[in-house]
Parts: structure tokens; C-alpha cells; sequence
């Protein structure tokens, strides 16, 4: 026959191995300067620029 075991008991049980979760830290916003973009202008005139040049 088997003992029985409360549920307050087996809640305390598997309490024993679950490990706290660790907040992961938040990554600082960078500045303005900090930022690269793409710069889509630039390639269109690039390639505008590149046309003029083969043209001539």
C-alpha cells in the first residue's frame, strides 16, 4: 500500500528544483550618433551618377 503524499508536499518537492529565473538586463538605448542607417539616396544617385558617366 502506498503513502500519500499532500499536495502541499508535492508542491514544496518540485519547488526544490526550479531554479529562480534570472531578469536579463536591458541594453542601453545608443545615441543618435551611435545609430548607422542606410543611406538609400545615396545609392540612387550612385547609380544615377554611374549611368551619366557610361552615357558620355
Amino acid at each position: 500500500m502506498r503513502q500519500r503524499v499532500s499536495i502541499t508536499q508535492k508542491s514544496l518537492d518540485n519547488l526544490i528544483f526550479r531554479t529562480t529565473r534570472r531578469t536579463s538586463r536591458k541594453k542601453p538605448i545608443p545615441t543618435a550618433s551611435q545609430i548607422t542607417t542606410f543611406d538609400y539616396v545615396g545609392v540612387l544617385l550612385r547609380a544615377k551618377w554611374d549611368r551619366m558617366r557610361t552615357a558620355r
